[in-house]
């Protein structure tokens, strides 16, 4: 039965207006629009039917016949077939400009009905809420089946990006039209409600639940929702790009911090539990451990209504800190979530040392006296921890008193919150929250489904600062080679420009940092043992190493890692050039550092630059670190507008007191041997057969030192002198270059080696082979000498050890090439050098990526 005509109103008192698209359906439009009619303690409100071109007569004569019943009630409007969205979007316009006074439209299919109460409640539940609630969604109870869904909890916009939980039959605020969102006409597949409702989240308009509000929702086998079902892929694609802005990684981070914080942190010496995102920043609230324990064990029981964050570590606050200052806090957080995959806690273990960062799995065993702990939360409600389950690491900081600050303790505490959670669950019902059903995935993992939509795993928990853009450095190992100390010094001008400077390494457990770089990274993480240093020997390119690790899932989590840069530089790393055509799609600035042009044992020309050409098109740009190098990128086909020339400089600075000290104690010394020096890494490439057969040619003239470190622990080289370990220090290494007359540089490829850049600024005469762009820094007789690189060995050696000769026996022409080597470094710094390259980056990224 159709309610009786009700008097007509006026277009200036309805205050809601129900769009009803008819199409194909005209045995239930009348109760569709009974059920609007039949609302109880409602505020005027319009029904207008829009018939989408229906191609049976019935649907218009039932509207119409429906609005000469009820005139001033129902209105009808007849239009072309254009599809659900066409038939909703010509509604909002008729109700905007007919209804001045219309505060809210609700969207109401054909075949779906209202209890009488709804809009009165709706009505009621909008005008209280704040203005930026922008639509109220309802419960769904079904029609014809017996299913009924919840929709309950807080609206979380980083769940709705992967999940429309918000049916289309819901009141909209009218300042949301107002704002611009309309559907999607394009759209007629489906999913055209979840794309309104992104696009007023992205205007920024937010949801909220409507509860017990009598919503009847017809849902049969065969519809245009169980069609739309089945091309969800297509669909879903077609909403990613639509909506890329709303899945910008930054975005999606910062809706994690507010809506879903990752961790929960329990400190024995904290008054609260504190949630948050990025452990290096304040939390985003912090509760009290009775408030805790409810909300975990109300997230437990409506895992899809509540939110709750999927890691607890237990750690004292002094523990924390200590990570923070180290810059390893971020970096260890996320490497915890991962084991965390495949163990039930993970137990970090602390120890100090001098300059080396490590971060190692450990065997299987105790995890009692572990100063960090980190749990699912899921399993504290278990009560207790199976040791078989747990993964152990071990952290080693370049700091020698951490023993000290790291105190265990973790594992009582966890026990302690165990049992107070334990008894808290028993005294509350067993009942299940709510009778109605649920469809939703729970909201625990509403983060990695949405960071998934762009093939990323969860990012680096570390928030955007204000004003400060981020710069990510990538190297596939940190062993203060002279590649690092390039590093070293290019973050230290950037963080001096205001930069936050990151440090990812992928591919090795351990780096080396030495004292100065103490506090220059935001942040470090060490990534190792996923196939990031893996090559893919089917596909070389022109016979050059590609990465194998680009199509590995473990890829999805290295992205996660950099997402959050504004800028990355990848140095070296194979691994990470199969990721940056993904992160340039996603914005970030890509760059390729290269160095020099390897040689293999057979002395043909292949390395890293080659590596990097079949990678090039994804890059931004390429920095080198000498104009050879330019010129052989260009030659091999790189664009010239892509190359940044960022020379290298003295990789510590050093002040003009002892350079003139040094040399003027060098020229005062009177007889005496020459004393010669090799600085640098003990392997083949440095020529260490070359340097032995120089040092037996000459030892009866010349007094050696050498200092340095075999790689991979190798045993040190018989090279007739003893081997002193490598300096580290300033102080020490500018003490070996004041000791020092000649340094001898007899590599099989270079760059442009600091080691000769250091020599010089100390006034020693530098006698190298004349390899890679060493002719860059040394010009032959003047402030140096060269040796061609290509001489016979035997011959090689014999020129080099004649040179020492006479530098010994013409001392005069020893200080007069030190002189010039030291004027020639007297102005090289590393501001100087990026100079140019700083200013690209101002031009191309004025500010951080929104």
């Amino acid at each position: 039965m159709l309610p009786s005509p009700a008097p007509q109103g006026a277009p200036a008192e309805i205050a809601l207006a129900v769009v009803i698209p008819a199409h194909r359906q005209p045995g239930l439009l009348a109760e569709a629009v009974a059920s609007v009619l039949a609302q109880q303690d409602a505020p005027p409100t319009a029904a207008i039917v829009v018939d989408d071109g229906c191609p049976f007569p019935e649907t218009s004569a039932t509207a119409l016949r429906l609005a000469a019943a009820h005139p001033g009630r129902v209105f009808v409007l007849r239009r072309r077939n254009g599809g659900l969205s066409a038939a909703r979007n010509t509604g909002i316009e008729f109700a905007l400009a007919a209804f001045p006074a219309c505060r809210g439209i609700f969207f109401l299919d054909a075949d779906n009905r209202l209890r009488p109460p709804f809009l009165a409640r709706a009505f009621a539940a909008l005008e209280a809420a704040p203005p930026e609630v922008g639509w109220l969604y309802p419960d769904i109870d079904e029609i014809g089946r017996t299913r009924c869904y919840s929709t309950g909890g807080d609206f979380m916009l980083l769940a709705l990006l992967s999940e429309n939980y918000c049916e289309a039959g819901s009141l909209v605020r009218r300042e949301v039209f107002e704002a611009g969102a309309r559907f999607d006409e394009s759209l007629r597949a489906g999913f055209e409600d979840w794309d309104f409702w992104l696009q007023a989240a992205a205007l920024g308009f937010a949801g909220r639940h409507l509860p017990a509000s009598g919503f009847l929702y017809r849902r049969r086998p065969e519809s245009m929702l169980a069609e739309a079902e089945r091309q969800r892929p297509v669909l879903l694609e077609a909403l990613r790009r639509k909506h890329a802005a709303l899945l910008h990684p930054r975005r999606l981070l910062a809706l994690e911090a507010r809506e879903a914080p990752r961790y929960a942190l329990f400190s024995p010496d904290q008054a609260g539990v504190r949630l948050l995102l990025d452990p290096a920043r304040e939390a985003v609230e912090t509760l009290s451990p009775d408030a805790m324990r409810e909300r975990l064990l109300a997230g437990f029981e409506a895992a899809e209504a509540r939110h709750v964050p999927p890691v607890l570590v237990f750690a004292t606050e002094a523990t924390l800190s200590l990570l923070r200052t180290h810059g390893v806090i971020r970096g260890l957080f996320r490497q915890a979530e991962i084991h965390l995959r495949e163990a039930e806690a993970v137990a970090l273990e602390i120890e100090g040392g001098t300059v080396e960062l490590a971060l190692e799995p450990q065997p299987a065993g105790g995890i009692g006296e572990a100063p960090v702990i980190f749990l699912r939360s899921r399993s504290l409600l278990a009560g207790s921890m199976p040791e078989s389950k747990s993964h152990r690491l071990r952290l080693t900081l370049p700091q020698p008193d951490v023993a000290e600050i790291a105190l265990p303790g973790a594992f009582r505490h966890l026990e302690q919150e165990a049992a107070s959670l334990d008894r808290a669950r028993r005294r509350r019902t067993a009942l299940a929250p709510g009778w109605r059903q649920e469809f939703r995935h729970p909201r625990q993992g509403a983060a990695e489904r949405a960071y998934a939509l762009s093939g990323l795993g969860a990012m680096l928990p570390c928030l955007p600062e204000p004003g400060r853009r981020d710069f990510g450095f990538i190297l596939p190992l940190f062993t203060l080679g002279g590649v690092e100390r390039v590093v070293l010094n290019q973050a230290r001008v950037l963080r001096g420009r205001g930069w936050r400077v990151h440090l990812f390494v992928l591919g090795a457990a351990r780096a080396t940092l030495p004292q100065e770089a103490h506090g220059l990274f935001e942040s470090i993480t060490l990534l190792h043992g996923t196939g990031e240093t893996e090559a893919d020997w089917r596909s070389p390119y022109f016979a050059a190493e590609t990465a194998a690790w680009g199509d590995r899932p473990e890829a999805a989590d290295a992205l996660g890692l950099l997402a959050g840069m504004d800028v990355v530089l990848n140095t070296h790393s194979l691994g990470a050039h199969a990721l940056m055509a993904r992160l340039r799609r996603l914005g970030i600035r890509t760059f390729c550092g290269l160095h020099l042009v390897e040689r293999t044992a057979w002395g043909n020309p292949l390395g890293t630059p080659h590596s990097a050409l079949a990678y090039e098109h994804a890059y931004d740009g390429i920095t080198v670190i000498s104009e050879q190098l330019r010129r052989w990128c260009i030659a091999q086909g790189m664009p010239a507008g892509k190359l940044h020339l960022l020379r290298n400089a003295p990789a510590y600075p050093t002040s003009p007191e002892r350079i003139a000290g040094a040399m003027t104690a060098r020229e005062a010394r009177q007889g005496g041997r020459l004393r010669a020096l090799f600085l640098g890494r003990l392997d083949a490439q440095k020529g260490l057969d070359r340097l032995a057969a120089v040092i037996a040619r000459t030892r009866d003239k010349v007094e050696w030192r050498v200092a340095g470190r075999p790689v991979l622990d190798a045993p040190p080289p018989d090279l007739g002198v003893p081997v002193e370990p490598p300096a580290l220090g300033a102080r020490e290494l500018d003490a070996l270059y004041a000791w020092a007359d000649v340094v001898l540089l007899p590599s099989r490829f270079e760059g442009v080696p600091l080691t000769v850049l250091e020599a010089q600024r100390m006034g020693c005469a530098v006698i190298a082979t004349d390899v890679g762009a060493v002719s860059e820094a040394i010009e032959d007789g003047t402030d140096g000498f060269l040796v061609p690189g290509d001489m016979p060995e035997a011959a090689l050696c014999a020129a080099m050890a004649e040179i020492l000769l006479r530098l010994d026996a013409e001392r005069p022409l020893l200080h007069a090439v030190g002189r010039r080597a030291a004027a020639r470094l007297a102005g090289a710094d590393w501001e100087a050098a990026m100079r140019d390259f700083l200013h690209h980056l101002d031009l191309i990224l004025p500010e951080p990526l929104q």
